[in-house]
């Protein structure tokens, strides 16, 4: 059995931007609706809109959360085109401390470590996850305003073509993205309750006003500029989870293989 991995503490010159995020406890929260469950073999691809640029991009995960541990059999970011697929060319694997998947003890959280990926300002970015077992998504984002995607059965994180199973509207075990930006790169956050968080935007429009003043700050009069804009939400629910950090790593590692497979089974990308 793999040694399940703490949280990656991470340093850097450079300041890494995220997507900031809310979580609940999904089968303990009294206002939530019962966690979404996976029946196992299944592949989550969760969609996200980044506020700045950067050519290098990790992952958090969470089971802040949960009372069993999380698996994830293997784990990879790619830049969406449409829907639930992505530019194949733009897609990379995740690794956990150089391992293709990680298990997430009960009441933790991970980062993967960094690969290189052009994430544009402004750019929509997919997260895929292959859970192995039955997984309840005890951790999740419930307002996400974006449709996600769970596959068929089978490992799907490569897939150019995703086979969808089913559509959903939260973000499981997702805690944030983080983008590194170039040297002198500034941030807005904006802290605030289920407004700042989206409460009432059109779903799958990136129309939060969060995002709103981060298109503004890209095309307006301070053109040129790299502004990241992270929505810090807090509210009363008793089970809400606040993710308000701004991470720095170390050196980058020696190589990255974003062509790395994993023993199980994949669905192939197609075109």
């Amino acid at each position: 059995m793999r040694k399940p991995l703490p949280a990656r503490a991470a340093a850097r010159s450079s300041t890494r931007r995220r997507c900031g995020d809310r979580q609940h406890g999904g089968r303990r929260d009294g206002d939530a609706p019962p966690a979404e469950s996976m029946r196992g073999c299944q592949t989550l691809r969760l969609d996200v809109h980044v506020s700045a640029g950067g050519a290098n991009v990790s992952v958090r995960l969470s089971n802040i959360f949960g009372d069993r541990p999380l698996v994830v059999g293997a784990a990879h970011v790619a830049r969406r085109t449409k829907a639930a697929d992505v530019d194949p060319s733009l897609d990379r694997t995740l690794t956990f401390r150089g391992q293709a998947g990680a298990t997430l003890p009960p009441r933790s959280t991970v980062a993967t470590d960094p690969v290189d990926l052009d994430a544009p300002p402004l750019s929509d970015l997919a997260i895929c996850l292959f859970l192995p077992e039955q997984t309840d998504a005890t951790t999740t984002h419930l307002l996400a305003l974006q449709t996600s995607y769970v596959s068929t059965a089978g490992d799907a994180t490569a897939a150019g073509s995703f086979p969808v199973a089913k559509t959903i509207s939260t973000w499981p075990f997702l805690a944030g993205v983080d983008v590194e930006a170039p040297a002198g790169a500034a941030s807005i956050v904006a802290f605030g309750s289920s407004t700042t968080d989206g409460d009432g935007a059109t779903k799958d429009a990136n129309r939060r006003w969060p995002d709103v003043l981060a298109a503004r700050l890209h095309t307006g009069a301070v053109r040129g500029a790299e502004l990241s804009v992270s929505a810090i939400v807090c509210c009363t629910t008793a089970r809400t989870l606040p993710i308000i950090r701004t991470a720095r790593r170390s050196a980058r590692p020696a190589s990255r293989d974003s062509s790395a497979t994993c023993s199980r089974s994949r669905a192939s990308a197609t075109s």
